[in-house]
């Protein structure tokens, strides 16, 4: 038995030697300090490693590192998950990073939630397919990283319920270049006639609203009422993707169409109801059916959005109020559209010099 040299507030640290039937011998080490959680063990080879173990330990306490060890043997995951959900404002996305995070590994205790387990999970969020049937991309699996991190962020540096973030040690996907497919004034005209000749009675009015707003599918889909202001013309985004709420102006063809639709419907209800009246509808089959008929290739509801950004652009909005429009939270976010900005202000130079110049020329 060896009691280490004395630290005030510390009980007593000892070293219990063992000899095993195969002739070694095995030294177990124990440490307590008074107030700083409960006693922590472990076993050595060597009885030189298990005092050091102990005098390092001791010092630990004192810093008090070990509380927070003892905090992460308390917690669960799924109790972070749970107390994160009522202090953060949480998207509809980040829900659903949040409830795949807790599946894979809400039972794990905090203190087990290592780089190399979660590197493992990465790969099951890699090559499982989603409910879709579709592989999630490199950049899908970043954003879920980046719900996962934010968790253990805030378990970290308010709550003290862990030492460190163990995602830090986790190496992101590289992303690929996002699609910038818009709509030529053709395809959006074959788009809305097929929307107009569509079965489903709200789907002319979504895309409208897709085409004059560029808010995400979601976003208009989950809209009720309440977030409608027809005297000011606009609409109140209050579940984003990034979880910001903004409002986005609602004018012209777009606004007669909310106007129509507004009557007979419940002030609380939601503008594209299901027959149950208590979910949103789900427009995505009628929405397909509308694509394959106006005979769009390779274009899908969200390049809506992009078809919007495109249109602002052209009327001479910068990439900074683009963005502020579609809810993205920097500008690395509208950077997908730079390469419009420089064709446009080529055709700008090149306006500029041909009259400036002119008479230059012709002297």
């Amino acid at each position: 038995m060896y009691p280490p040299r004395g630290l005030k507030g510390v009980e007593m640290g000892y070293i219990r030697e063992r000899s095993l039937s195969d002739g070694s011998k095995r030294f177990y080490a124990e440490v307590e300090l008074k107030g700083a959680g409960p006693r922590l063990t472990a076993t050595f080879n060597r009885k030189s490693d298990a005092k050091l173990w102990i005098q390092k330990t001791e010092t630990e306490m004192r810093c008090g590192k070990n509380q927070l060890i003892a905090e992460s043997r308390k917690h669960i995951f799924k109790e972070a998950v749970q107390r994160y959900s009522k202090e953060q404002a949480v998207s509809v996305v980040k829900r659903g990073h949040l409830q795949w995070w807790e599946k894979e590994l809400g039972h794990y205790f905090l203190k087990d939630i290592r780089p190399s387990l979660i590197a493992e999970k990465k790969q099951k969020l890699l090559s499982e397919p989603t409910e879709k049937g579709v592989v999630r991309s490199g950049s899908t699996c970043n954003r879920y990283l980046a719900t996962l991190s934010h968790v253990l962020s805030i378990c970290e540096k308010q709550w003290e319920w862990i030492e460190g973030n163990p995602v830090k040690k986790i190496s992101r996907e590289k992303e690929s270049r996002e699609r910038t497919r818009f709509l030529s004034p053709e395809e959006r005209q074959a788009l809305l006639k097929a929307c107009r000749e569509s079965e489903n009675p709200y789907l002319l009015t979504f895309v409208v609203l897709q085409l004059s707003t560029g808010c995400r599918y979601n976003e208009i889909r989950h809209l009720r009422w309440t977030d409608v202001d027809l005297n000011k013309g606009k609409i109140t985004i209050r579940e984003s993707k990034n979880g910001d709420m903004r409002s986005v102006p609602v004018l012209g063809f777009v606004l007669e169409l909310l106007r129509q639709l507004a009557i007979g419907q419940t002030s609380l209800g939601y503008l594209f109801p299901s027959q149950d009246k208590n979910r949103p509808l789900d427009l995505r089959r009628a929405y397909r059916t509308a694509i394959k008929r106006a005979k769009l290739r390779d274009f899908r509801g969200h390049d809506c959005r992009h078809s919007y950004a495109t249109e602002m652009l052209a009327q001479g909005l910068s990439l900074g109020e683009i963005g502020h429009l579609l809810g993205h939270r920097s500008v690395s976010m509208t950077r997908r559209y730079a390469h419009l900005v420089e064709s446009r202000s080529i055709d700008a130079v090149a306006k500029m010099s041909n009259q400036i110049f002119k008479e230059v020329e012709n002297a």
